[in-house]
């Protein structure tokens, strides 16, 4: 499974591809689609915020009481 950083860098290419308009192609006479720009832009956001998160990961302690 990709990580969650090269997934981020192939849906940001995708966006780039449907701003600079390569939203559709055609391949062996079928027109292919790709997802929709608002489909691509929620997913970017989730990924960031994945990244974000793991890099926060670790041990966290709280209400340490020292005796």
């Amino acid at each position: 499974m990709k990580t969650y950083e090269q997934q981020l860098s192939e849906v940001q290419q995708a966006i780039t591809d449907i701003l600079t308009g390569a939203q559709e192609a055609s391949y062996n006479g079928q027109r292919v689609t790709k997802a929709s720009l608002d489909t691509l832009q929620k997913r970017e956001e989730w990924l960031i915020k994945q990244i974000k998160t793991n890099k926060r990961a670790g041990i966290r302690v709280r209400n340490v009481v020292a005796v």
